[in-house]
């Protein structure tokens, strides 16, 4: 039987292994691991992180829906469980929609405040 405790065992086994692939991202040909953060201004220091924390509070968001789609379809005509699940994913589809909207905002704001200053021109993709 899946309890819940061997649910967020793997969900936490599964974001320790997409660590490890962003380090191996990372890594160059024979010189190591490079710096991720390489910045001209405090404001793309800003833009940097800002958008390294919106993208691992959407991958948790992405996360929790399979968790609510897993308690969804276990529930087994269980109400309480079945409830639990759309809750969740329910929960997670506003999460997603609230970071898309502050990354929007992120970006907007450190565009107005003159382009961020920085080789990318405050763009929170570069």
């Amino acid at each position: 039987m899946i309890t819940k405790n061997k649910i967020v065992l793997g969900v936490q086994m599964l974001m320790l292994s997409g660590l490890g692939f962003a380090q191996l991202a990372f890594a160059q040909g024979s010189g190591g691991i490079q710096n991720p953060i390489n910045v001209n201004s405090l404001e793309d220091l800003i833009a940097k992180i800002v958008k390294y924390a919106l993208g691992l509070t959407a991958v948790l968001a992405v996360a929790y829906i399979v968790y609510g789609g897993f308690l969804y379809i276990s529930s087994a005509g269980d109400e309480s469980q079945l409830k639990a699940g759309k809750q969740a994913i329910i929960g997670a589809v506003i999460g997603i929609i609230v970071i898309g909207l502050a990354y929007a905002l992120v970006e907007f704001v450190v565009n107005a405040m003159g382009g961020g200053g920085g080789a990318n021109g405050g763009n929170l993709r570069g």
